[in-house]
């Protein structure tokens, strides 16, 4: 997804389990009047929001949702038969509460109609079983496009020891091949010009092999990190199961 993100996620240590599928029922501003919506604060930027509800809804009714330019995902005029049996346009709309940005899925039947607790009682219970089928997709991709990315630079690192062996190991065939011509060499300036190399392929092995433990080192982090996406996604799936 994107180095920015593994960037922070590998400078800055989260609490494990810190995503649940959890939403809270609250009203939001939809088209100039207040809706009844589940919501949850993101836990990443509001793209990838866009983009994992694009894909949730194209996966979910073959039709993705679009941005609508006003802080919102829109999918107009669809069938929910999971939550209803009246087609209404379906919003995920982002909003500022405080410092945190967060995001509700809401259900318009309407313009000045829309599930809410009191009219559609049962509908609103299964809008927030539909909010919490979205929440566990965007988890899933979530963590798994870090996932995907921390593979990217083990390979990345695990070629770049790779490249210092091998380039360690034709320095030091050089060094010998070097120390056996100084052996019959009887010219000072030819001896002079060899003994430099030999120094400069010498600094270059050692700066290459204290460079090395540290490539290791960021591959064992990143899978640590690794692991931990993967407690998160586990976790993700027994919320998913969990009311």
């Amino acid at each position: 997804m994107k180095n920015v993100l593994i960037t922070w996620c590998l400078l800055f240590s989260f609490s494990l389990y810190s995503q649940d599928l959890m939403v809270i029922h609250r009203q939001i501003a939809v088209a100039d009047v207040s809706v009844d919506s589940w919501s949850a604060p993101l836990n990443d930027n509001m793209s990838f929001y866009e983009k994992t509800f694009e894909d949730f809804t194209k996966q979910e009714f073959g039709t993705k949702s679009r941005d609508n330019g006003k802080n919102e995902e829109l999918l107009e005029k669809v069938s929910i038969p999971q939550v209803t049996d009246k087609r209404g346009d379906l919003r995920l709309t982002f909003f500022t509460e405080g410092s945190q940005t967060k995001m509700g899925i809401s259900l318009m039947l309407g313009y000045d109609v829309w599930i809410n607790p009191e009219d559609y009682s049962e509908e609103m219970e299964r809008l927030r079983h539909f909010s919490r089928d979205y929440l566990r997709y965007h988890y899933t991709e979530y963590y798994n496009d870090i996932i995907e990315n921390d593979l990217k630079l083990i390979s990345s690192n695990k070629k770049s020891i790779e490249k210092s062996e091998k380039s360690i190991s034709n320095m030091r065939a050089q060094i010998s091949r070097n120390e056996k011509k100084l052996n019959n060499e009887t010219n000072s300036s030819r001896s002079g010009g060899l003994e430099r190399k030999n120094q400069q392929n010498t600094a270059d092995i050692e700066r290459l092999e204290s460079e090395i433990p540290e490539l290791q080192g960021k591959i064992d982090s990143l899978d640590e990190h690794i692991q931990q996406m993967k407690d998160q996604l586990k976790y993700v799936e027994e919320q998913y199961f969990t009311e």
